[in-house]
């Protein structure tokens, strides 16, 4: 293994000269012995289950199995339109698509576990509607979920991810590490710049 913590990945990627995702996906490579182009093509499988996640609760009444939830990601799209809403831009949208993901799973709909079902909304939330407000071609945002698994990696390796184990907090806590991790990626920075991680 490449490395067990965050201090271990940053300092990779700086003595490397490259981002986060990269190191992610080369760790990716060396553990399961697949090729470069097969990991890439799963992970771009796996965007590409998030973006029919998110368009399928934008876009249908999507309702629990027990019928109680559901509809709301259809609900605050319809009302964002309205130009009533708050909230806007960038924003409007990561709630509109991670609720939008969640009622997918609710349903009992293909979706990603990032880390679990029960917070698999947050990640495509956060960064396809950064990817939207930014204009990312695709690549970046393949190696951006790289990155995300990188410190998912790091969190269930020396902590938990579960919510049986850990509470809610532990899955959303997660979910939201790794999603702040991938969208700062995805803006263009490199983690290793930012002088308060390299003490």
């Amino acid at each position: 293994m490449k490395y067990r913590t965050v201090a271990e990945l940053v300092e990779l990627a700086k003595n490397e000269g490259t981002t986060i995702g990269q190191v992610a996906m080369e760790q990716e490579i060396l553990a399961t012995g697949r090729n470069r182009e097969d990991v890439y093509a799963l992970m771009e499988k796996n965007l590409l289950v998030m973006e029919q996640a998110v368009e399928r609760g934008m876009n249908e009444k999507v309702m629990s199995r027990s019928g109680l939830t559901g509809g709301d990601a259809l609900r605050l799209k319809n009302h964002a339109k309205s130009g009533h809403s708050l909230a806007r831009g960038v924003i409007l949208d990561a709630v509109n698509y991670s609720l939008a993901t969640s009622e997918v799973n609710a349903a009992m709909g293909l979706i990603v576990a990032t880390p679990t079902a029960g917070s698999s909304g947050v990640l495509p939330g956060c960064l396809l509607a950064t990817a939207k407000e930014l204009g990312c071609e695709r690549e970046r945002l393949i190696y951006a979920l790289f990155n995300a698994g990188g410190i998912g990696y790091v969190i269930a390796n020396n902590a938990t991810i579960s919510g049986a184990a850990g509470g809610c907090q532990a899955e959303i806590g997660a979910a939201a590490a790794m999603a702040a991790s991938a969208v700062v990626e995805l803006a263009g920075a490199l983690l290793r710049t930012v002088p308060m991680l390299q003490q």
